[in-house]
């Protein structure tokens, strides 16, 4: 598609919607070899250092001191940016072959690269030869946030016990911050267990609820001046309709301070000790068992049954033929999807909206479509929306039942993407086929040497910052403000899917 440089001769405009995706796709696979270009030369320069520049001694040169400092100023970035590139190829150099030879190729972009690294570098060598190939895999079907989920969630199951170590050491490091930036703004962050993460976001989605629906307030806006109303005191977010006491919310009382809710999947054998799978936090994904039982020990349960196709067809009728799932049975579908079912979303299931991804045949529900698990996905608001549209022939997107696990969406190029029960593969660990098995040797695993490079993990930058240095950016087009799931204000009253015949 592009042979050389020049793109002035490119006729975008004239190009099919197919075309314009494999243009998208031939520019990242260009992109993620240029970006192994980078990271292999900056490597490669650190390496010279090192053998160059070695003083030991009071008042000498460290051994590669000073080789992130001249490639920070060749690419006009800064050391910590130059620091994680040298890392990164240290590690593809020394221990992941495969991936490495997949970035070469383009294949795989520094995103996806920067969450191999980070998932394996802990591990030891036999379970490492097995978890490499799964991550390649799994990184040709998935964005960088669901890669992560489930490089986490194999490498816990291969090795619980580091996982926990890794997990102490690092809430050592919890911190908030204040930094401030333009306009009389300022940028409010930090890091957080991930428990106690949940915990704040999930207080200020539910205070961000609590004003009418006349509100004029964005969701992220009504997030932010949460977070105000929490630190003044007042507890509560005050409705901006301008109605008054016409206002629906006027006079509703501010309820007692109550312990917001997160919701954590866990497998029974691993809640009681027997085994140590990891357990699925809601809103993060992959805890390690044991901080999923010291959370349990304040919990409220709900048991999640595994059932089969049979066990789901054969539900309780009475049930099945309403198009409203009953309280269990909703909470059964979110505790098995764990979030929403787009491609790519990573929406808490509790805060998205139950589909029926089968059409409902209002006047004779017993013919098919009925209310029952197999039948029934969680997907956030704004995908919930992109789906209704598809089924009533607004979008032309196909999003059909492929079996009782597997939802899968045709995009309009043609291109099929397919998604999970991501609850389950926590909740029941033997559903989870796609997890490697690491070969057992007989002995404990040992700890990697420590990185060339000690870079202070509040100092690297994210992958997305890596390969997409848009964090902060400001969009001024009015529509493109509307993408993100988690901004999106939920429908007091979704309603069904019409499905008019084909």
């Amino acid at each position: 598609m592009f042979d050389g440089d020049d793109l002035s001769s490119v006729d975008f405009g004239a190009m099919t919607d197919e075309g314009l995706i494999e243009a998208l796709r031939a520019a990242h696979g260009r992109a993620a070899v240029a970006q192994a270009t980078e990271v292999f030369a900056v490597r490669e320069l650190y390496r010279r250092h090192r053998a160059e520049s070695a003083e030991p001694g009071p008042g000498g040169v460290r051994a590669g001191e000073f080789a992130a400092s001249e490639a920070a100023v060749a690419l006009q970035v800064d050391e910590g940016t130059a620091g994680a590139l040298i890392d990164i190829g240290l590690a593809l150099e020394d221990s992941l072959p495969r991936t490495r030879a997949a970035f070469v190729a383009g294949r795989i972009d520094l995103a996806k690269v920067r969450v191999i690294v980070d998932s394996t570098r802990a591990v030891a060598g036999e379970v490492l030869d097995a978890l490499e190939p799964r991550l390649l895999e799994a990184a040709g079907r998935n964005n960088p946030v669901r890669l992560r989920q489930a490089a986490r969630r194999w490498a816990a199951r291969l090795d619980p016990g580091g996982t926990q170590r890794r997990r102490e050491l690092r809430q050592d490091e919890r911190d908030v911050r204040l930094r401030a930036v333009q306009d009389s703004m300022a940028v409010f962050d930090g890091l957080l267990p991930a428990p106690g993460a949940q915990t704040v976001a999930m207080r200020l989605r539910e205070m961000s609820t609590q004003v009418c629906a006349s509100d004029p307030r964005s969701m992220p806006q009504r997030r932010a001046d949460a977070l105000v109303a929490l630190a003044d005191g007042s507890g509560r977010l005050k409705c901006q309709c301008g109605r008054g006491e016409r206002c629906p919310k006027f006079g509703t009382p501010i309820e007692q301070p109550r312990r917001p809710l997160i919701q954590i999947g866990i497998p029974a054998d691993t809640l009681l000790g027997i085994q140590e799978a990891p357990a699925f936090l809601a809103g993060y994904g992959p805890i390690d068992a044991a901080l999923a039982r010291i959370l349990a020990e304040h919990a409220r349960f709900q048991v999640i049954p595994e059932r089969s196709n049979a066990d789901d067809e054969a539900a309780v009728v009475d049930e099945a033929m309403h198009w409203r799932p009953t309280p269990r049975l909703e909470r059964e579908v979110r505790a098995v999807d764990g979030m929403c079912r787009f491609p790519g979303c990573v929406m808490p299931a509790a805060e998205s909206e139950l589909d029926h991804n089968h059409p409902v045949d209002h006047q004779r529900p017993d013919r098919d479509g009925r209310t029952i698990r197999t039948y029934l996905a969680t997907l956030c608001t704004r995908h919930h929306r992109l789906k209704t549209l598809a089924d009533n022939k607004r979008l032309p997107w196909r999003i059909w039942r492929a079996d009782p696990d597997r939802l899968q969406w045709t995009v309009p190029t043609g291109d099929i993407h397919t998604t999970i029960r991501e609850g389950a593969r926590y909740l029941f660990p033997r559903t989870d086929t796609d997890a490697p098995v690491a070969p057992y040797t007989g002995h404990h695993r040992s700890e990697p040497p420590e990185t060339a490079i000690p870079i202070h993990p509040a100092d690297r930058p994210t992958a997305e910052d890596i390969a997409y240095p848009l964090d902060g950016y400001i969009v001024v087009h009015g529509q493109l403000r509307r993408i993100r799931p988690e901004d999106e204000i939920p429908d007091d009253h979704p309603q069904p899917a019409r499905f008019p015949a084909p």
